[in-house]
Order: structure tokens, then C-alpha cells, then sequence
């Protein structure tokens, strides 16, 4: 097998892309980088599937998909970024709990976001070589 037939460029690849696009958002760029290295451990010579399985730790979600427990990282209209867990959902706001705020980085137990300010919602999933490829998901 030459390079050029294995997955490592396309992995490389998602990474790059990943990279690029939530440089500016601490919270998606944590969960991408303790995903990728629980892929690595996990399983270091399927580059195709830890570029299936890291494509999918960031993934954008309108707020009336939310619910309450999912991990997310929120980009506001002033392009402050709030990451926490979703504690409730209405029509008017979305309320987070064990959260983080940067621009002016702090932590705080609770906040309530009126949807009007929010630009973007990020889902932040974990363990998506559990979720989708089980069998591979060997004890590290």
C-alpha cells in the first residue's frame, strides 16, 4: 500500500479542516482534541475511521433541535462563545449550565441565553468511536 491509498492523508485532511473553521472556539477545539487522541489510543491504524468518527465532534444544530444534557458551544451575535450543558430549551432562550465564557474567559454555574443573541449552536459529542463503531472501541 502507497501513501497515497491510505487513509492518513484524508485524516490529515479533516483535522486541517476542523482546525480551521473553530480556531476561534475553545470549546469545540477541547472536545476535538480529547476525541482524537481517545481515537488514536484506541484504535491508531484506522485513519479512515478517525476521520469518519472526528468529523463528527463538531457538528452545527438549529436551537429548537436541543436538548437538555448535550454538550454545546455556543457562538453569539457579539462573538462571544459560551460552552456548557443544555439545562432547558424554549422558544425565546436556551439555558446552560457548567459553562464557560470566552472573549473574557470565565466560568460560571448557570446562564441564560436569549435566542435573538445567539449566531450558531454547536453540538459537542464524545465518544463517537463508541457510538459508532463499537466493536473497535477497546478498552484504552
Amino acid at each position: 500500500m502507497t501513501f497515497e491509498q491510505s487513509e492518513l492523508q484524508r485524516l490529515v485532511e479533516v483535522i486541517i479542516d476542523l482546525l480551521q473553521r473553530y480556531w476561534h472556539d475553545p470549546g469545540a477545539i477541547e472536545v476535538i482534541q480529547s476525541e482524537l487522541d481517545k481515537l488514536y489510543r484506541k484504535i491508531p491504524i484506522y485513519a479512515g475511521i478517525q476521520a469518519n468518527c472526528l468529523s463528527q465532534v463538531v457538528v452545527p444544530i438549529p436551537t429548537n433541535q436541543l436538548q437538555e444534557g448535550e454538550e454545546v458551544s455556543i457562538l453569539l451575535k457579539d462573538d462571544a462563545i459560551v460552552v456548557g450543558k443544555v439545562s432547558k430549551v424554549t422558544p425565546s432562550e436556551v439555558k446552560l449550565v457548567e459553562c464557560k465564557q470566552f472573549e473574557r474567559p470565565r466560568s460560571c454555574a448557570e446562564v441564560t441565553l436569549p435566542i435573538q443573541n445567539i449566531r450558531e449552536v454547536r453540538l459537542l459529542a464524545r465518544d463517537v468511536l463508541k457510538r459508532e463503531w463499537p466493536s473497535l472501541d477497546f478498552k484504552a
